[in-house]
Formats: C-alpha cells, sequence, structure tokens
C-alpha cells in the first residue's frame, strides 16, 4: 500500500480525513441538538458527540438525564443498521455515557455523506423527542 500511495498520498488522504472531521465537528457545533465531547476543534480524525433529542434537553443534568442519553446512540445505531442506511460506532468511556464516535478513514467520503449521515442522525432521533427510550411505548425506533 505505501508503494502504491507513497508518502505523499498518504499524506493528502490524511489530510483530507482530517478536514472532513474539523467539517463535522464545526457543522455539529453549530446545532443546538448535538454536544461535542472536547469543545476543541478534532485534532485528529475522529469527532466524538451526542445527539440530544428535544425532549432530553428538559431533563435535568443528572442521573434520569444520563439513563436516557446512555440510550440515544444504540437505537440510532440499530435503526441505522436494519434499514441498511449508515454505520457508526459508539461507545462510553469513563463517566461519559454512550456517545457516538465518527472516525474518517474511508477515502470516499465527501462532504455530503457527512451532511447524509447527520441528516439520518436527526431523522430516526425525531421521535425520541416524543417518546421515552426507556419506557416500552410504541415507537418505530424501539427495539
Amino acid at each position: 500500500m505505501w508503494k502504491a500511495k507513497g508518502t505523499l498520498g498518504f499524506e493528502g488522504q490524511i489530510n483530507r480525513y482530517m478536514e472532513l472531521a474539523k467539517y463535522f465537528y464545526k457543522v455539529l457545533k453549530k446545532k443546538d441538538n448535538f454536544k461535542l465531547l472536547f469543545d476543541a476543534e478534532p485534532e485528529s480524525t475522529n469527532v466524538c458527540f451526542w445527539y440530544f433529542p428535544a425532549r432530553l434537553k428538559r431533563i435535568p443534568k443528572g442521573f434520569q438525564r444520563h439513563q436516557e442519553l446512555q440510550k440515544i446512540a444504540p437505537k440510532i445505531k440499530a435503526q441505522m443498521m436494519m434499514e441498511g442506511t449508515v454505520m457508526i460506532s459508539y461507545q462510553p468511556r469513563g463517566d461519559k455515557v454512550n456517545f457516538f464516535r465518527m472516525v474518517f478513514s474511508n477515502p470516499a467520503t465527501r462532504q455530503k455523506n457527512v451532511d447524509y449521515l447527520i441528516d439520518e442522525i436527526e431523522r430516526l432521533g425525531k421521535d425520541f423527542s416524543y417518546f421515552s427510550v426507556n419506557l416500552n411505548i410504541p415507537c418505530k425506533h424501539q427495539l
């Protein structure tokens, strides 16, 4: 692979991933239904964030909000996998409940793909604004 791309080829590819990560970061930072784990611009190709449905914003910070928030990313990802639209990882870390972790590593990824990812998370997460994700209330995104 190194012989095929060369040092400059890899440098260009990594720089492209960094540009996409910064673009993603800047778009999410402007949206009120996303919260970044780190306030500073990304220093790698990873961007970590939560999706906050409107309902969740009305719950005061604390245990109940964390209990609800930790279920959002797994449910959205499961629906994405069922529909075959997007693949993105999520994980908890230390005292941080499940968050999405976008890693830019595909040379075919373009800004329109990043925009689609954001739209897809919002589309699948919008129903969480009305239904508690921890209750057995019928919802097309309930697992």
